[in-house]
């Protein structure tokens, strides 16, 4: 724009140019006639001495009768008067000759005058302007990659910074961590501080909800302890009928149904809250699937159901051997539950070739359908309510979840209905504790 701008700035300066001087000789060509004229425009030409500008004169036969500045660049010019004959005195037309502003001027019935200015030293101007342009282009290019650069770094820090922070919450479940603010007042800055207000927010209701969810437990465990006490009471006072002592036992046992319950819903809350973080370290895996074998081998008999290990010495994984402990017992009570009489249940612990530890808990039990296998790690939900079989809260496998989750561990589930469930555990194997 400023280019086209310029350009036409300059043909129109050249343009009024040229009239004026038509106009100036005009005058001098009524007051001193033809010779005077002559006489002034050939003292100008040669103190001009330039190719730029040229003049030439003819009369009303279309004879060039001066002409001046005849260079390398005029001397080949002809200029074809037949179009502008029918010229009215006084009068002129502005044009173009090859490189050429012109002006024709008709001066009276017998002369006209033709001046001439070269594009040449406008075109200078033009190519030194497209020059500066160039050159500018290419600074300010380079010097907007180097500010879009640097802004680009400052934003992605920024991001990073808040991605970083999302991450190492989701990492640590721990709500206690905020996104730095630069100062800077920005967007990013704005953002940080609403995400910062959110993990606020979040956090307190979290708390709160913790705080309400045990207030809550524990107003449930009183009365249902005391249930407890008072049907064990009954029950050893003696001198009951069968059925109110049948209908004790059965109080006891749903009383301490609901207190598992009530412990699971606390373990799962606690671990799922976000603000609750495991205490870790290094761990013998095999001395702990040895253990929950010996505590399971005496029940799963009364079943009729084989348990074969297959273990390998000295397996040692980064994790909280409790909640290891209660996660695997989980896994191997519900194999013992759901399976067949003369079953089995295959346990094996072993290191594979990716460096892996792989824990497999694999039973000949009643399977899960297919469509099935994704829900059982819901709450409350239990694939067996279809078969009339009611054992369990439901939470098992949800807690089984929830502390796997929490040693970045991942599980797998294969299972066929009618031929048995296998879980697939798979914890990295840790090289420098």
């Amino acid at each position: 724009m400023v280019y086209s701008f310029f350009e036409l700035y300059l043909e129109n300066k050249t343009k009024e140019e040229l009239i004026e001087k038509a106009k100036s000789y005009k005058i001098l060509y009524k007051q001193e006639g033809l010779n005077g004229l002559k006489n002034q425009i050939t003292k100008e030409a040669e103190i001009i001495k330039s190719v730029e500008l040229f003049f030439k004169m003819y009369d009303k036969k279309g004879e060039i009768i001066l002409n001046t500045n005849t260079g390398i660049h005029t001397k080949d010019l002809v200029i074809n008067l037949e179009n502008y004959g029918k010229l009215k005195p006084d009068t002129y037309i502005l044009t173009t000759i090859e490189y050429f502003d012109v002006i024709i001027y008709k001066l009276s019935n017998k002369h006209i005058l033709v001046i001439g200015k070269s594009k040449l030293e406008n075109n200078k101007l033009l190519n030194r302007l497209m020059e500066i342009f160039y050159i500018s282009g290419i600074i300010v290019f380079f010097l907007s990659l180097t500010g879009g650069i640097l802004i680009t770094n400052s934003i992605t820090k920024k991001i990073k910074n808040i991605s970083n922070t999302a991450k190492d919450i989701t990492t640590s479940m721990k709500l206690d961590k905020r996104v730095a603010i630069t100062g800077s007042k920005d967007e990013l800055d704005d953002l940080a501080l609403l995400i910062n207000d959110l993990l606020d927010r979040i956090e307190t209701l979290i708390r709160t909800l913790k705080e309400t969810t045990e207030s809550i437990a524990h107003d449930l465990k009183t009365p249902i302890t005391r249930i407890r006490s008072s049907a064990e009471n009954l029950l050893m006072k003696g001198n009951l009928s069968n059925d109110c002592g049948n209908l004790l036992v059965y109080i006891i046992e749903e009383t301490d149904s609901l207190t598992q319950m009530i412990e699971d819903l606390l373990t799962l809350s606690k671990l799922e809250s976000g603000t609750f973080q495991l205490q870790k370290e290094k761990i013998n895996l095999s001395n702990i699937v040895k253990k929950i074998y010996n505590l399971f081998k005496d029940y799963a008999q009364t079943k009729k159901i084989d348990i074969i290990l297959n273990i390998q010495e000295d397996v040692y994984i980064y994790g909280n051997e409790k909640y290891i402990s209660r996660a695997i017992a989980n896994l191997i009570d519900n194999a013992i539950k759901f399976n067949k009489e003369n079953g089995y249940i295959k346990i094996d612990l072993l290191e594979n070739d990716n460096k892996e530890i792989i824990l497999k808990i694999e039973d000949s039990g009643i399977g899960i359908p297919q469509e099935k296998i994704d829900k059982i790690f819901e709450k409350f939900y239990r694939v067996d309510e279809s078969r009339g079989i009611y054992t369990g809260s439901g939470l098992g496998l949800s807690l089984v979840k929830a502390i796997l989750t929490q040693h970045d561990t991942k599980i797998e589930v294969l299972s066929e209905e009618n031929i048995g469930t296998t879980f697939i555990i798979t914890f990295q194997k840790i090289t420098n504790l």
